[in-house]
């Protein structure tokens, strides 16, 4: 018999990955956002890390997030706030899924990554570190794997807080460089 628990956690699952799509829904008009925090950097922080974190969980993922905060913030901010947002994002998920999670067979999807990964062991740090950098979905695969093969939470953390790092600071620096661009646009072309 199922936990009361298991369904708990379930639930908030499901209610953290259809937010982002009931704002799209809603209309939130992301460009008009990012400009008014941008004004009011101050106040940014409350709604930059719990965004990044609620995409972080859902799967759409929290790229865009991640390069407006390198737009609003700079590199180096923007990258704190980067690694901030996934790493507790990364902790949520993980929680929740383990918290959910049945036994599952995940052999047959393991068996769609390439030849190189599917060889390492799931609670290897070289598999929690190495498949984050898969692009796009490497993070939901070791946000989904993990907790799913009891990998120990101890090592999920410090395996996710080094992979996001260098993760973080690249997203931030192709923000910040947008911003540049957008500045050297406006400044020489109109």
């Amino acid at each position: 018999m199922k936990s009361l628990r298991q369904y708990r956690a379930l639930s908030i699952l499901i209610v953290l990955m259809l937010f982002p799509f009931l704002l799209t829904y809603l209309g939130l008009d992301l460009v008009a956002f990012l400009e008014e925090i941008r004004e009011n950097e101050k106040i940014a922080l409350f709604f930059t890390i719990p965004l990044h974190i609620i995409l972080s969980v859902s799967p759409m993922g929290s790229e865009p997030v991640a390069l407006a905060n390198g737009f609003i913030y700079g590199i180096y901010l923007g990258s704190l706030v980067n690694w901030i947002g996934s790493l507790t994002g990364s902790i949520v998920g993980y929680w929740l899924i383990y918290q959910g999670a049945e036994e599952a067979n995940l052999s047959r999807y393991m068996k769609k990554l390439p030849p190189f990964i599917r060889n390492i062991p799931v609670s290897s740090p070289l598999f929690l570190i190495g498949v984050r950098f898969i692009p796009f979905v490497g993070s939901d695969i070791v946000k989904y794997v993990a907790p799913m093969w009891k990998v120990p939470f101890g090592r999920y953390l410090w395996t996710s807080a080094v992979a996001i790092f260098p993760i973080a600071i690249f997203m931030a620096a192709l923000g910040s460089g947008a911003t540049f661009l957008i500045d050297y646009v406006n400044k020489y072309w109109f």
